[in-house]
């Protein structure tokens, strides 16, 4: 005898493997008003691309010896002011400008997350300029940037004056 799965049951499932990734860990549906996007990182630090949201990457893969090297890396959330580990802007398009007039392109993923690996930036070039594309608007940093660890600055309350995280205006 056949057992057939009813319909719901294999679109949950689908969605679920969406958001989980590879590596396990997770995006579970919250609130709006706790993350923007209805959407927060609840894996821990089970290591995968959508992992911690807002986190300070570079700083986090250096101290701990683990995941790969990254040259840049940071979020691109819904607000300013989003909370750690709050899901960001799926598909922003960020291109980072080396110091060789080199363009990056990277694309955000379902967590907001963006990076570009030291493998495929061999020559990369500091300082960069940085620009942000999404639904139409883009926005650019106003100035150009020494260090790749975007999450250093673009925390909750920003610090050393960003006004906050990577967001639109």
């Amino acid at each position: 005898m056949s057992q057939r799965i009813p319909p719901l049951l294999m679109l949950c499932l689908a969605f679920s493997g969406l958001v989980t990734g590879c590596g396990g860990g997770s995006l579970e549906a919250v609130s709006t008003s706790e993350c923007s996007t209805g959407m927060k990182w609840t894996g821990g630090d089970s290591g995968n691309a959508l992992m911690h949201p807002g986190g300070n990457c570079i700083q986090c893969h250096t101290d701990r010896g683990e995941g790969p090297k990254f040259v840049v890396a940071g979020t691109v959330q819904a607000t300013a002011h989003e909370a750690d580990d709050c899901a960001g802007l799926e598909g922003a398009q960020v291109v980072i400008t080396d110091a060789k007039q080199k363009a990056y392109t990277l694309t955000a993923n379902a967590s907001g997350n963006f990076f570009l690996e030291a493998g495929d930036a061999k020559d990369f070039a500091f300082p960069y300029t940085a620009r942000v594309t999404h639904g139409g608007t883009q926005w650019a940093m106003s100035s150009s940037q020494g260090t790749g660890a975007c999450g250093s600055c673009h925390t909750v309350a920003g610090a050393n004056g960003a006004p906050g995280r990577i967001s639109p205006p």
